[in-house]
């Protein structure tokens, strides 16, 4: 089918793949600009199906990744809602839970509970990067700290962060809808007041924070890595994630002269994604 074909109604990629490339094909499809990804066992290898806004992006998407996949066009735009049905809460670090404004929980008087509507546009955050994060930010946050999240997406990041007693919270995407939909969040999670998000560029953020966060792909962290490391405050902490282990060494340098102080792995069958944080 050639492009010219192709409608402008919604589409996605199915595309077969060893287990082991799993995590990097995933990677390039988010890279992509998929809107969401699905993974389905079949046998010694998975089928990857990648929602995409028009037939003709997710064909695009196709021939830049190189491998063969099979566009599969819809009607309508209710199959992007289909994931809704099963989604469920997801936990991180020793008390956070994340949950689905739609999904009952009964929380125990520990947990952090924070509700995440990622509307269309965005995941639902429960990807093994997005968990390491907000381990981490459970760690280093004590209250009344300044954050910079970077690539906020639905706001995730900035709205736990907000939660966890950061008292200035800025989050930035190059997506318009992402300043929608984490200002929607952030208010339905009563820190409202807390979080802005923008589409600025990270170069021309004003000023600098306690913890810069960024939850990216390696090759985007390596080339933003300076502009990062120039929104860090002396002394503080910058928390990267989306990255696999044979990345560190390429992120870490990229982000000289700040250096690795700490590294967060997930667990074994989620693959070999890790978190890193510099000082």
């Amino acid at each position: 089918m050639g492009v010219s074909e192709l409608s402008q109604q919604e589409a996605r990629l199915r595309i077969r793949v060893p287990k082991s490339d799993t995590d990097i094909v995933s990677g390039e499809l988010w890279r992509l600009e998929a809107l969401g990804i699905e993974e389905r066992d079949d046998g010694d290898q998975v089928v990857l199906l990648a929602g995409f806004s028009s037939a003709h992006t997710a064909d695009l998407a196709a021939r830049n990744l190189g491998r063969f996949a099979v566009v599969e066009e819809f009607g309508s735009g209710d199959y992007l809602d289909f994931w809704r049905e099963y989604a469920t809460i997801y936990r991180a670090g020793n008390r956070i839970v994340v949950r689905p404004p739609w999904v009952h929980y009964e929380p125990v008087a520990s947990e952090l509970i924070i509700g995440i509507d990622p509307g269309r546009s965005f995941g639902s955050g429960s990807h093994p990067s997005t968990r390491l994060v907000l381990a981490e930010l459970e760690q280093l946050l004590e209250g009344n700290e300044s954050v910079l999240d970077v690539g906020c997406g639905s706001g995730i990041l900035s709205v736990t962060a907000a939660r966890l007693g950061a008292t200035e919270v800025l989050g930035i995407d190059v997506d318009p809808a992402s300043v929608e939909v984490t200002t929607k969040n952030a208010k339905s999670n009563g820190v409202g007041q807390l979080v802005t998000a923008s589409v600025v560029a990270v170069e021309e953020v004003n000023g600098t924070y306690d913890v810069v966060v960024a939850n990216m792909l390696a090759p985007v962290l390596r080339s933003h890595g300076p502009s990062l490391v120039g929104k860090v405050r002396p002394g503080r902490r910058l928390v990267l994630s989306g990255l696999l282990s044979p990345q560190i060494d390429q992120v870490v340098d990229a982000c000289s002269p700040m250096q690795l102080v700490a590294t967060r792995r997930c667990e074994a069958d989620e693959g070999d994604w890790v978190c890193v944080t510099l000082g």
